[in-house]
């Protein structure tokens, strides 16, 4: 009875509860074991998983808007995608100061964080990026947040030597489509201005690329038109059918796949890109 009339409450704020029998509340003894099984020795298997075959002339890089690591970092560490891919990067972390880098960390993986706000209060920003162990880096990420929107840059020895990974969030409520831009063009005139250098742009960046749109146009126009990426993820991103989560590239001749997979604690897909292993 306790769950059935809690279960309807939608303000708490009037709430009274009497004769309260704090006894009668418990959670089952099956529920806590399988709970606890989950976590520690079953793998999530998602509909669509990475293809690597652990292959070492393969790296993969996921990005996903996790919708709060904070809350799901369990769930992370159980997806079967996410210890597959070499690199991950997750936005919309919600992680602060109060916030220990050891309760986030990833078996095999350094973990690099981009708290934006930079206080101990809880917002929709936050990067998280996890690189394997066995994977060198020419430059660690670093952070180039740049008018509300976040921006992490790292530079990779493989599977390209010294290519250039970058994800990105922008939220549309804080940063008007001129705005981004702006940032965009900020981006490429101090930190990208050799367009020959392998470029890798992950991010969601919340224009809705299934329809057309005065935001839709100006991005386009911004990063295929002018400076000529190409944009590789060609299906909806998100459980509501829209499509916020981008890849750019401008080496798509040399990319082996790219694609969107499956996450239940997260309103958005992850989405990722296989490169094979280029020697110079």
């Amino acid at each position: 009875m306790h769950y059935v009339g809690l279960s309807q409450v939608r303000n708490s704020s009037a709430l009274h509860v009497l004769n309260l029998n704090e006894n009668k509340i418990k959670v089952s003894e099956k529920v806590k074991d399988e709970m606890r099984r989950m976590r520690t020795e079953a793998s999530l298997l998602p509909l669509a998983v990475l293809q690597t075959a652990d292959s070492p002339k393969t790296k993969t890089i996921l990005f996903q808007n996790v919708r709060s690591l904070h809350l799901h970092i369990h769930d992370v560490r159980s997806d079967y995608n996410i210890q597959k891919a070499d690199v991950n990067i997750f936005v919309e972390t919600k992680l602060c100061l109060l916030d220990r880098d050891d309760v986030y960390q990833l078996r095999g993986f350094t973990l690099y964080r981009n708290d934006f706000n930079l206080s101990n209060i809880r917002t929709c920003y936050g990067t998280a990026v996890y690189i394997k162990n066995d994977l060198n880096c020419t430059h660690l990420p670093y952070r180039f947040n740049t008018n509300n929107v976040e921006i992490t840059i790292m530079v990779l020895s493989q599977p390209i030597p010294n290519i250039r990974v970058i994800g990105i969030y922008r939220s549309k409520t804080k940063v008007p489509i001129s705005q981004f831009l702006d940032v965009l063009t900020h981006l490429h005139n101090l930190v990208l201005p050799d367009a020959t250098i392998p470029t890798i742009l992950l991010g969601d960046f919340d224009v809705n690329l299934m329809e057309v749109s005065a935001e839709q146009k100006a991005l386009k126009k911004s990063l295929k038109t002018d400076r000529g990426y190409t944009q590789l993820i060609d299906q909806y991103t998100t459980d509501y059918c829209t499509h916020l989560d981008h890849i750019y590239t401008n080496v798509p001749q040399l990319i082996q796949s790219a694609g969107t997979l499956e996450s239940y604690y997260s309103d958005h897909k992850p989405i990722f890109i296989s490169l094979p292993t280029v020697h110079k």
